[in-house]
């Protein structure tokens, strides 16, 4: 009985923290009841109500309805479908949902993630790292708040920390001599890509950190424990591509062009880093967003000409990057950093009903989340500037926490950053949060690896010569 002792006492943290976790959820949406879907949100749920509607088509045996999959599901290839998928089981029970029953479900699965992701992070980290992901970013007010919108980027930051213990413990067993099995791959591939599938912006990360197992695993591994080691990978891999190619494929040939994951990218670059004011070979339409009245001249000329609308909307980019300096540039990223970085709650006021002004729930909302949350942007800077040099298992880990880090705030150089974003990383500067802490308070066994310590410099000395 005194060796459950430990294991009853963690049981009993985690209930706590996950209690309290719905607690706040039950206030916040209490002040989003009357809120209406915004912007992106809208497009997940039209892919949710198409989904459901596909799974009824299906369970009767009836015809298919594919223009509705391209008009809803595909769409213009912005947005990756797991939000959709996720959302489709409500339609299917509820067709017509309310938005404050979809903020309520949408809470709900967010919580059942979060429990998932603290269980995995206990496993592969410990106990403390587990109520690190519990408390910061679970009791943050405004990434609560997110968990019971539709967007994907709180759910994905989730699952990218389940990702990223489960890789963390791949690794450390790779360093003791042991191969991943077919099994371990199997999974570390899904995950991925379900990452991916959440939030196409993940990408970068998780490509990244599944090519770090792959050289560890060539690296350090001999002969056949190499090969059985480099089969697991390859198992990964597979895996990542296959669950992709359904969506690449339905996208790619919807839109006449090869779509890997969206289709953004060109018109993120010309609104963030060229002039907007030219995105249409000149003034776009003034009656509607930045966003949708290229889209939709591309779709017209598109049309017109012959060509995908894709293939217009990589000209009209390159028409309003055309005067792009360095130094324009480099500008550009320093104000998408900040827009990145501060005002981590200013979303809250859009996802209240118009006319509403929040009060002092607001108040609370904005202060309590900017007090959690600078903090850990100054975790993140310290761990991407400190070097780890004992301690080869915590090594491992700050190696990963760093090039996570480092990819999702590559963000920044590539598409237009805001308030919204920041919940992909929160999870992780939770992780960080706890290995810095225990650089300071607990000591550090004596084993390390210079290979390590010398990776850890580089990725240090990129963040700094960036910065």
């Amino acid at each position: 009985m005194s060796r459950l002792a430990p294991w009853l006492r963690g049981d009993r943290a985690i209930a706590v923290l996950v209690g309290l976790h719905l607690v706040l959820l039950g206030l916040l949406v209490t002040q989003v009841r009357g809120g209406p879907l915004i912007g992106d949100e809208t497009a997940y749920v039209d892919a949710g109500k198409a989904l459901s509607n596909l799974v009824r088509d299906l369970v009767a045996l009836g015809p298919v309805d594919t223009r509705e999959m391209r008009l809803s599901v595909v769409a213009s290839g912005w947005f990756m479908p797991g939000m959709g998928a996720l959302l489709a089981p409500l339609f299917v029970v509820v067709p017509d949902a309310s938005v404050l029953t979809i903020r309520i479900y949408l809470a709900l699965v967010s919580t059942g993630v979060l429990l998932w992701a603290a269980l995995a992070v206990r496993r592969a980290l410990g106990q403390r790292f587990a109520v690190a992901v519990l408390v910061l970013p679970g009791l943050v007010p405004m990434w609560a708040l997110y968990s019971s919108a539709a967007w994907g980027d709180t759910l994905a930051g989730v699952v990218l920390v389940v990702l990223v213990a489960e890789l963390v413990a791949c690794l450390r067993r790779v360093l003791d001599g042991v191969a991943p099995s077919l099994r371990e791959g199997a999974r570390l591939g899904l995950l991925a890509i379900a990452t991916v599938y959440l939030r196409s912006s993940t990408s970068l990360v998780v490509v990244g950190l599944l090519v770090v197992l792959a050289l560890t695993v060539a690296l350090s591994l001999r002969q056949r424990v190499r090969r059985r080691g480099l089969g697991a990978v390859a198992l990964a891999a597979a895996c990542f591509v296959a669950v992709l190619l359904p969506w690449s494929i339905a996208a790619s040939q919807t839109l006449g062009g090869r779509v890997l994951t969206t289709t953004s990218v060109p018109t993120v670059l010309a609104n963030t880093f060229g002039d907007y004011r030219e995105g249409c070979f000149g003034e776009c339409d003034p009656g509607s967003t930045i966003w949708f009245s290229p889209l939709r001249y591309a779709r017209e000329v598109g049309r017109a000409t012959g060509l995908s609308e894709m293939e217009v909307a990589q000209q009209m980019s390159a028409y309003a990057l055309r005067d792009v300096t360095a130094r324009s540039y480099a500008g550009d990223v320093v104000d998408n950093t900040y827009r990145y970085t501060s005002g981590p709650a200013r979303f809250s006021r859009y996802l209240r009903a118009p006319g509403e002004t929040g009060g002092v729930g607001h108040l609370l909302v904005v202060g309590v989340t900017e007090t959690m949350l600078y903090p850990l942007w100054v975790v993140g800077g310290l761990l991407l500037l400190l070097v780890r040099r004992r301690g080869r298992d915590e090594q491992v880990l700050s190696l990963v926490l760093k090039l996570g880090l480092l990819a999702l705030l590559s963000q920044v150089f590539v598409h237009q950053a805001g308030p919204r974003y920041w919940p992909t990383a929160a999870p992780l500067l939770g992780l960080a949060t706890v290995l810095l802490l225990d650089t300071v308070r607990v000591p550090a066994r004596l084993d390390g690896l210079r290979s390590l310590t010398v990776l850890q410099g580089v990725v240090t000395a990129l963040t700094a010569v960036v910065v």
